[in-house]
């Protein structure tokens, strides 16, 4: 009968193991309660008393606790490998989509200041036509050579981007052209500052706004609002409507990239039709550090801490409930708290490895002096194990000093104890030496995994740190090669016909002046199209390059927080797997120091992918609003 409950007992445990593995979180813990319940009722079928049946459930449940933590720990590494297996196979990918992503936020930038500084040039030339003053001709023309040679600088990558609010003021003075009514341009800002990348927003919103302004509604009063509000910065234009007198020098993708870096920045953009006119605003929330979010404790790494902790509890209190061990309910008063206080710290051996060694030897004493029915020796040496496992933490993540100390302290504690059992005679003290000694090496090899275990882990660091590094700097190189090539390329097309403006503004043709500017809008129109077309087929790799690659493709904003800085490949993988199944144009991304925090909206059948995604990794899936989900991905 024996046997064939052992049999049970294993077959149970390798069930077990087997759904941690290929099971999310939630169906593994219910394979632990329904490894609890059968070998409880086992025990009762048996006929033992209450007293044993709950030691039974607290041994099983400890194993139980035990083979669940091992199953995760190897769903999470299969998971991390074969993200990282995937992030080296999209190495050869990335250098591409690098190329790509420069290539989309060159004709983003080109839109937002050449593009916009010639169309300036070539509506103010056509108005400046149709003026017989001598000394307006003359403003207009030279208003075209100084904006011919700024976007001239803008072709070639000169110019500075913008960062703070003041440059907007300049910005509206130079809307009116030559020759225009000053008072046709409204203009007011209360904000006095806002972050850089904020600032740069709505500078691009302000010149989206009046350039559009300039193109379809000629002769139009526009007001322009930079306002800032507890809690947020609002940026309107808004023009009253007029004559489409250069709709033809549009891109087309204007409003649409403009969407993209507000979303990128937090913030929402509206345009649309106004009273006869047309709006563009923006609101943008204020500044805000990481978002707060409550981890789960049994998830991850810290899984084994619980794990090893639940199955102190049940080693110690569940094997003296059962049958043959069970003391005295007067005694288990005694023993049972004093079995819980001892393997409780486990919980904190790695965050709070001293308090946790102190806390577990500090039982010890209560033995000593003779308060236990139990002597204080036979009480060390049962779960001495306990301390074993602290002294690995110490060895596998806290400095070789402490360690040594911790063995110190283990040998002395644990010597006295044996020294003062019922089995020593003569020189106590001679004896607590030896043994104290004894106790201190038997307890070294312990710690000395914990240290070859701990460098390994950080040889492998150090090792994929020199890779991510040597990855970099080649994409650097890729990015700053390919912004070359687009630069030399300007100098051949735009670039020309930029200086041809500046010619012509020399010689005072006007209509020579507009005639350039036109052809220097199409050659960058012909530029930026080009530009914008993926130049391979493929995909955008499972990187944080591919991640911005995507985030262009589908002109989705993604808000990152916090620094990416030694973010390991398998946790690109996952956050870029995450993104990916996000909808919507409002994406966070948050980065902790123990992970990473995805935030956006999915579908019901992504949030299921979104959900074993996490689970991989030992993280979480929250939902929140109809489809609002946050990823947790721990580092």
């Amino acid at each position: 009968m024996s046997s064939v409950l052992l049999w049970c007992a294993l077959v149970g445990v390798a069930l077990l193991y087997g759904a941690a593995v290929r099971g999310t979180a939630g169906v593994t813990i219910a394979a632990v309660a329904a490894l609890v319940a059968a070998a409880t009722a086992v025990a009762a079928a048996r006929g033992w008393p209450p007293q044993a049946l709950a030691g039974v459930a607290l041994v099983a449940g400890g194993v139980g606790a035990v083979v669940w933590a091992f199953g995760r720990a190897h769903r999470r590494g299969r998971t991390r490998r074969a993200a990282l297996a995937e992030h080296r196979a999209a190495r050869s990918r990335a250098a591409a989509a690098v190329a790509d992503t420069v290539r989309l936020r060159m004709a983003a930038e080109l839109h937002d200041t050449a593009a916009h500084r010639l169309t300036g040039i070539a509506v103010a030339a056509a108005s400046a036509l149709h003026v017989a003053d001598p000394a307006m001709r003359e403003s207009a023309l030279r208003h075209a050579g100084d904006a011919a040679r700024l976007a001239r600088a803008e072709l070639a990558g000169a110019r500075e981007a913008v960062c703070d609010l003041p440059a907007i003021d300049a910005l509206v003075a130079g809307r009116p052209g030559p020759g225009a009514d000053p008072g046709r341009v409204g203009y007011r800002r209360t904000a006095a500052a806002a972050p850089p990348e904020v600032a740069a927003a709505a500078y691009r919103v302000v010149q989206e706004g009046l350039t559009n302004a300039a193109r379809y509604a000629g002769g139009a009063r526009v007001d322009v609002a930079v306002l800032g509000e507890p809690g947020r910065l609002t940026v309107e234009v808004r023009d009253t409507g007029g004559a489409r007198e250069h709709d033809d020098l549009g891109t087309g993708h204007g409003l649409s990239g403009l969407a993209t870096t507000v979303a990128a920045c937090g913030g929402t953009l509206t345009a649309g039709p106004d009273a006869g006119g047309w709006t563009v605003r923006a609101a943008f929330p204020a500044p805000a550090g990481p978002p707060p979010f409550r981890r789960a404790w049994w998830r991850g790494r810290r899984a084994w801490d619980a794990a090893l902790a639940g199955l102190a509890v049940a080693l110690t209190m569940g094997a003296s409930l059962l049958p043959g061990g069970t003391p005295a309910p007067r005694e288990f008063l005694v023993l049972g708290p004093l079995f819980v206080l001892h393997a409780l710290p486990l919980w904190w051996r790695v965050r709070r490895p001293a308090w946790s060694l102190a806390a577990m030897l500090s039982i010890h004493p209560v033995a000593m002096a003779g308060l236990t029915p139990t002597p204080a020796g036979d009480l060390f040496l049962w779960a001495w194990w306990v301390e074993l496992a602290q002294l690995y933490a110490f060895g596998a993540h806290h400095p070789r000093r402490r360690g040594v100390l911790a063995i110190l302290a283990v040998g002395l504690v644990g010597g006295l104890a044996l020294a003062l059992g019922p089995g020593i005679a003569g020189d106590r003290t001679a004896a607590w030496a030896v043994l104290a000694t004894a106790v201190a090496l038997l307890s070294a090899p312990a710690w000395a995994a914990g240290v070859l275990v701990g460098r390994a882990r950080a040889r492998r660091r150090a090792a994929a740190t020199a890779e991510r590094d040597l990855l970099a700097g080649r994409l650097a190189d890729v990015a700053r090669g390919e912004r070359e090539r687009i630069v030399e390329g300007l100098r051949t097309t735009a670039a020309r016909h930029a200086d041809a403006v500046v010619a012509a503004a020399g010689k005072g043709d006007l209509a020579a002046v507009r005639d350039a500017a036109r052809a220097a809008i199409d050659a960058l129109r012909r530029l930026l199209d080009e530009l914008r077309r993926p130049a391979g087929s493929d995909g955008p790799p499972p990187t944080l390059a591919g991640l911005e690659l995507l985030a262009a493709r589908r002109q989705a904003g993604v808000r990152h927080v916090g620094d990416p800085d030694g973010l390991t490949p398998e946790l690109e993988v996952g956050v870029f797997r995450a993104v990916e199944e996000l909808a919507g144009d409002r994406i966070t991304v948050s980065y902790l120091p123990d992970g990473v925090l995805v935030e956006g909206t999915a579908a019901r059948r992504a949030r299921r992918r979104l959900h074993t995604l996490a689970d991989g990794y030992g993280g979480t899936l929250a939902t929140g609003g109809p489809d609002d989900v946050r990823v947790w991905l721990p580092g």
